[in-house]
């Protein structure tokens, strides 16, 4: 076998690699073995069932956005206000902590949990979890119930996303698994959108001053878990874990049911389990899932921090203020009315949704690192003319409703703008993470942005009271570190596998793709009689 080919001088993008050199001439890459479809994916029934099923793990982040525009919603309702003595400050942060508190109670065991028991038994008991805590707020008759009941949501909610990430990623067919990883994010602003319905429902109703107007929304917030809970449990286990856990019949069998359509004999099938079982038993000889793995190399300390500066940058990039304060940014800018406040959410998250879904769904057209810089870009641009229109508005005493407008208008196109960046957000963690860290890397994605959410949740209603439009001035110099820190720190993954990617930080993957390239090319020699290491050069990917 000839040696792949290895360029110094030009950049080489995993996306051009199948252009790159004849196949006759390298190593195969799982996108050399993708087949390609005469007819659109969804005339495959196989490739539907396997994604109806996924469905249920992509909806894992709905009770974040429920609860995010749930909270907006309450806090513009009378009753709500009224119940609980119309929570202010630290008060009103701790309520809004609840689910960030009951986040970090969860996380050392976390992830044990998920590669203990698996990937979608963690799942479906997050969503029990969940349950339980919608039941409980909406049955709340003091400060300390709802709090709790919060608390449960954040447990329930940490378990769900963190092993609905690993599962997404593990599973998903090649072509669809970025697009697929990046809908679990999209499903937070759908379940911001139903919040918002179910909020504002009850406050145009005779119920507006009942304390049903807060309680009903509360209670609605077990029914997609419930969903999630019917659609997980007669869907398939992540065949990765199942390999690890020596079940490799049953991973087996899954890639031929749902990757292959039922082909015994297909080249997809037998690539993926070939590639997959060797790099997990070489994961298995050189990385511990111990969480002191994370330190053992200067690549491995670059991919714990990107693991933990991507959920930390999607929350620090001012979004806060309108997923959970929108009410109080209203009011700064005279709009004080709670019917109109109620509106403007509704509308801003059915604009956030189409914006998420969209970008969801199209996101590897694009590379990982354009996505993040371009959306940070647009969100620092929007940001500096909402505050520039703030501070005019105030000087005005916001006698100009035009400028009101004005601000109106900028979040909505922040809110759009922010879903450029973050659907991509899960997705490309999940890459960087290896097999045996992955169920910790994403853990540690839910750690980064639960305590980024005390932040949040804490210092932007104080902040907001006391310097109002001035605060906005923060979060545009912070979304220019952000672009610096993708451009200098992120690498690029796009048109690579998952077990491929760790290419792009200099490890080596020579065993997986030799394996996997002796079992499409129908070889009988042992893998010691192949190219080694120094024969089969590896090409080398840039971060640029």
């Amino acid at each position: 076998m000839a040696n792949v080919e290895k360029q110094t001088e030009k950049e080489v993008n995993p996306s051009e690699l199948e252009a790159y050199t004849n196949l006759e001439d390298r190593v195969l890459i799982l996108n050399d073995v993708v087949p390609k479809f005469d007819k659109p994916w969804y005339k495959h029934w196989w490739l539907i069932k396997l994604d109806i099923f996924l469905f249920g793990s992509i909806l894992a982040q709905i009770t974040s956005g429920f609860d995010g525009s749930s909270m907006n919603g309450l806090q513009s309702l009378p009753s709500w206000q009224s119940y609980f003595d119309h929570p202010k400050g630290a008060i009103l942060g701790t309520m809004s902590n609840g689910p960030s508190i009951g986040t970090l109670i969860c996380i050392p065991l976390s992830f044990w949990i998920i590669d203990y028991l698996g990937r979608k038994r963690v799942v479906l008991l997050g969503c029990c979890i969940i349950v339980i805590g919608a039941v409980i707020q909406g049955a709340a008759q003091n400060f300390g119930m709802f709090t709790g009941a919060r608390i449960l949501l954040g447990i329930g909610s940490c378990l769900s996303s963190a092993a609905a990430g690993p599962l997404l990623s593990e599973t998903a067919y090649p072509t669809q698994r970025p697009a697929i990883t990046a809908l679990l994010l999209a499903s937070w602003p759908f379940g911001s959108f139903v919040a918002a319905m179910v909020t504002w429902g009850p406050y145009r109703s005779s119920l507006k001053y009942n304390n049903w107007s807060w309680r009903i929304p509360s209670i609605l917030q077990c029914f997609f878990p419930l969903l999630q809970i019917l659609i997980v449990s007669f869907g398939p286990e992540s065949p990765r874990w199942l390999i690890s856990k020596g079940r490799e019949h049953e991973a087996r069998n899954f890639f031929v049911k749902y990757h292959a359509g039922g082909d015994e004999n297909s080249k997809l099938v037998a690539f993926e389990m070939a590639e997959i079982k060797a790099i997990l038993a070489q994961e298995q000889n050189q990385i511990s899932s111990k969480f002191t793995e994370w330190f053992r190399s200067k690549q491995r300390l670059r991919r714990l921090f990107i693991v933990a500066a991507v959920p930390a940058m999607v929350q620090l990039c001012g979004n806060a203020l309108i997923s959970y304060y929108l009410s109080i940014v209203l009011t700064n800018i005279g709009i004080t009315d709670s019917n109109d406040q109620l509106k403007i959410n509704i509308g801003m998250t059915v604009y956030g949704l189409f914006w998420s879904v969209g970008v969801g769904i199209n996101v590897d057209r694009f590379k990982r690192r354009k996505m993040f810089m371009t959306g940070f870009a647009l969100m620092c641009v929007t940001y500096v003319i909402w505050t520039i229109l703030s501070s005019l508005n105030q000087q005005q005493n916001f006698e100009n409703k035009s400028l009101s407008s004005g601000v109106v208008a900028m979040i909505y196109l922040f809110s759009g703008f922010y879903h450029i960046a973050s659907p991509v957000a899960m997705t490309y963690v999940m890459e960087v993470c290896p097999f045996h860290l992955r169920a910790q890397g994403s853990t540690i994605y839910q750690l980064s942005g639960n305590v980024i959410g005390f932040f949040n949740n804490y210092v932007n209603p104080i902040a907001m009271n006391a310097i109002t439009w001035k605060y906005y001035i923060v979060w545009c110099i912070w979304l220019v570190v952000q672009i610096c820190i993708v451009y200098f720190i992120f690498p690029e993954t796009k048109g690579l596998g998952l077990e491929e990617i760790a290419q792009v930080f200099g490890e080596d993957v020579t065993e997986g793709l030799v394996a996997a390239d002796q079992a499409i090319r129908g070889k009988e020699n042992d893998l010691d009689s192949e190219p080694s290491k120094a024969e089969v050069e590896e090409v080398e990917y840039t971060s640029k």
